[in-house]
């Protein structure tokens, strides 16, 4: 199947202005564009654009995320295990930052009733 702009858009729930972008960066290209200038996707970009959702909702940089992709050394499971403990350690840090608010919190709550 095939897809444009809008209806690639409306699919993964990003605006065209996104996807725009993401070909004039380089990240995700069309498979072809027609005559009539539309940019035309195909199931390998519709995966791809799936892949790098993924990587954004992770909090990666788009600079980082094309590396990602389009290097020849792709490892999946070594970027999901790096960013697994980037997130355990992002975890640990907001459950610090939780402990600290939550003592005072709790006195100026008994404080004010």
């Amino acid at each position: 199947m095939e897809y444009t702009v809008n209806k690639l858009a409306k699919l993964a729930g990003v605006s065209t202005r996104t996807l725009r972008y993401y070909d004039e960066i380089g990240l995700l290209k069309p498979a072809r564009v027609a005559s009539s200038g539309y940019r035309i996707y195909g199931q390998r970009e519709v995966d791809l654009l799936q892949q790098i959702l993924f990587y954004r909702e992770m909090g990666l940089e788009l600079a980082e995320i094309s590396r990602l992709v389009h290097s020849g050394e792709y490892a999946p499971s070594a970027v999901l295990a790096e960013h697994l403990d980037a997130l355990i350690r992002r975890r640990a840090q907001l459950d610090g930052l939780i402990a600290a608010v939550k003592k005072p919190y709790a006195i100026w709550k008994e404080t004010n009733q």
